[in-house]
């Protein structure tokens, strides 16, 4: 603070005394925003000191506040030491940044230091000054840590909390500025992700390509199943390899594929011809014979065991024309089942 011209004239030592009283007085209601408190301490160290500049007709009593801090450390009745000036320029250098827009976090063992110190130069010049107790102390922020106190302050408690108000300014400025261009794109955000679509249209050609495959495998039509030769040329009839699961597996490459079975066999009166009461067994020209549970090829007809090349069974009844086979019924191995008869040879 400079003092030129009519205002000069207006200030005088009573006046600034009364003015350092109530800004100390101001200081200690203002514990609770240490901020604001700060700056009624350094108000009021700042007019004790000029007030006693000018009861001293010190020229530097109106000058500027560096001036002022020499002319009373250079005093030779009550001066002040190099640790009160340094720790007084250190508020008068908070002073300036909470005056140009800084967000300082100012803990309470800061503020409490400096109240110490005008408790210390204030009465030392003529201003009354409460001694700081520990009720008017201000209370630490829960969020800083706790420090020593000191004799006198310092300025590690102090931290910038904030960026300076006018780079604040200018970043809401621009958040503003861009906040319609933000708020389109927030709006035509797709709902669905990009990727769904992609998806779906894979997932919905896999069952497509699904759907037409069980097609295939499942025609209205059946075909009749290939055959293979059998050992005896008098058995002229040949059963499905269908009438067989293994065939197609097992089958050489000497297999041929021979014509549709005749629909009737007419019965031979010879010793090798099938009849109820004869045993037969399996011809050794195909891998294996169903043995099902009724004559024919429907799927719906259930397989009750398969027979081996070689199998004994007893024939129980038939023929029987169905599918365009001779069925016989027989037994082997205690189950009772129905098989095409061009695979079974009456046992000699």
């Amino acid at each position: 603070m400079t003092l030129t011209g009519d205002e000069s004239t207006t200030i005088n030592p009573l006046t600034l005394m009364e003015s350092a009283r109530e800004k100390y007085t101001l200081a200690r209601a203002r514990r609770e925003i240490p901020e604001l408190a700060l700056l009624s301490i350094h108000g009021a160290i700042e007019d004790t000191l000029r007030a006693h500049l000018l009861r001293i007709n010190s020229p530097a009593a109106l000058g500027a506040f560096s001036g002022v801090l020499a002319a009373m450390q250079a005093l030779d009745r009550q001066p002040l030491s190099a640790e009160e000036v340094d720790a007084v320029q250190r508020l008068h250098r908070l002073r300036g940044r909470i005056a140009r827009g800084e967000h300082l976090a100012v803990t309470g063992e800061t503020l409490a230091a400096y109240q110490r110190l005008a408790t210390m130069i204030l009465p030392r010049y003529g201003v009354q000054a409460l001694p700081v107790t520990e009720p008017d102390r201000p209370r630490s922020r829960p969020t800083q840590p706790i420090r020593l106190q000191t004799a006198l302050p310092n300025d590690e408690p102090v931290h910038v909390r904030l960026r300076d108000r006018h780079a604040a300014y200018d970043e809401a400025r621009r958040v503003r500025a861009l906040g319609d261009q933000a708020f389109d794109a927030e709006v035509r955000k797709p709902l669905v992700p990009g990727w769904v679509a992609p998806t779906l249209i894979i997932v919905s050609i896999f069952i497509i390509g699904l759907a037409m495959a069980l097609s295939l495998q499942n025609p209205t039509a059946p075909v009749p199943p290939p055959s293979v030769p059998i050992a005896n040329p008098s058995l002229a009839s040949t059963a499905s390899l269908s009438d067989m699961p293994t065939v197609a597996a097992t089958a050489g490459p000497e297999a041929t594929v021979v014509g549709e079975p005749p629909a009737t066999v007419e019965p031979s009166p010879a010793a090798d011809t099938l009849a109820v009461g004869r045993i037969a067994v399996v011809s050794d020209g195909i891998p294996a014979l169903n043995l099902r549970a009724q004559p024919g090829l429907s799927p719906d007809i259930p397989v009750l065991l398969v027979l081996e090349p070689g199998t004994q069974v007893e024939i129980l009844s038939g023929p029987v024309e169905r599918d365009g086979w001779v069925w016989w019924q027989v037994r082997s191995a205690g189950i009772e089942g129905w098989c095409a008869g061009a695979y079974l040879q009456v046992r000699p």
